[in-house]
């Protein structure tokens, strides 16, 4: 079996022959592959060079787009804080004053915009390469972390209660673009359509804050690229415990959950026929032993695997620091398990 069935075989209830590994690999292929992630951000070789030696390195289960970067916020006027060594960040949003910056907020067209049309083509080479041997996924954010990356978190949050008619506006703005560019992502042939939506996390807003304002608008997302068959992952870091049933009710294939999430419960919860993955901790794959990186996974792989479908992964992006014998031990140890 390989990781193309492994992986996607999950999504139509077949049983792997082991657990699938799928960590949310971003810097730390930099990293390997002798890059700095700014580097990778302008040149598509080396994006696909990246991914493409360390799964053949690690013998993990995917490959990843440029992912996490805010580009599509970018190409609608945030300007973000590129520098070596960090992932970029939004230094300037594009709305500061809704009435001066809304009537201006353009769409954007992703094949015509730099870094976008660059990420899109690294999508396509990686298809091609990988097609059908190993899973690529693509990634957008959720509607609601557009939102706050347009208007600042901050901002954004302090709307909900203060100026919530304009971030209404502004809520299917974002909504509209990222159906543009979902559908593009989705034309280069991925596989998996990741959803990153950290500004719905139980860390971030109440579970009513989120069901009114962050779920109807994921939940339109997916029904409408749903209809192109495409699955779909939902990653929501920190503590989603109160909101496990209510995110799963987007329609979204599966969910990524950070280390705070008890998998046990979330197995109960969800059922034996939805797709989780995570969640061993990013902190002690930084810094933890391999035998405590080991152990870790076995324990997820027991809480959540045995009964349903598993990702292995950890909670969020792997870190940096992450050392290459800690990656080696999470992929052992998933495959020294059959379920």
């Amino acid at each position: 079996m390989n990781s193309y069935a492994r992986v996607m075989g999950l999504f139509e209830g077949r049983r792997p022959d082991r657990p699938p590994v799928v960590p949310m690999v971003r810097e730390w292929c930099s990293l390997q592959a002798g890059f700095d992630l700014t580097d990778e951000l302008e040149s598509v070789e080396r994006h696909v060079y990246a991914q493409s030696y360390c799964v053949s390195q690690f013998d993990y289960d995917c490959v990843w787009d440029m992912f996490a970067c805010h580009s599509e916020s970018e190409a609608m006027g945030s300007v973000l804080k590129i520098s070596r060594g960090h992932p970029p960040s939004v230094a300037i949003p594009a709305v500061q004053d809704y009435q001066r910056d809304l009537p201006t907020l353009k769409l954007f067209d992703p094949y015509q915009n730099s870094r976008l049309g660059t990420i899109l083509e690294g999508m396509r080479r990686l298809k091609k390469r990988f097609d059908r041997e190993i899973p690529v996924i693509g990634y957008i954010q959720a509607p609601f972390r557009h939102v706050s990356m347009l208007r600042g978190s901050e901002n954004a949050m302090r709307d909900l209660y203060k100026n919530p008619e304009p971030l209404r506006e502004l809520c299917e703005i974002a909504l509209s673009s990222l159906i543009v560019y979902a559908v593009a992502v989705i034309n280069t042939g991925v596989d998996i359509l990741f959803i990153s939506d950290p500004s719905s996390s139980g860390d971030a807003i109440s579970k009513k804050h989120w069901e009114q304002w962050g779920k109807p608008l994921t939940t339109r997302l997916v029904k409408l690229v749903k209809r192109t068959g495409i699955k779909t992952i939902m990653h929501v870091c920190g503590n989603n415990s109160d909101r496990l049933e209510s995110l799963a009710e987007t329609g979204v294939d599966g969910l990524s959950l950070d280390e705070a999430v008890d998998f046990e419960r979330a197995r109960k919860l969800l059922g034996p026929h939805y797709c989780l993955m995570g969640n061993v901790s990013t902190s002690l794959l930084a810094l933890g032993r391999p035998e405590d990186v080991a152990a870790a996974t076995r324990e997820v792989i027991e809480k959540a695997g045995r009964d349903g479908p598993l990702m292995v992964s950890g909670g969020c992006i792997v870190p940096a620091p992450c050392p290459p014998e800690n990656m080696r031990a999470m992929v052992e140890a998933a495959k020294m398990c059959k379920i």
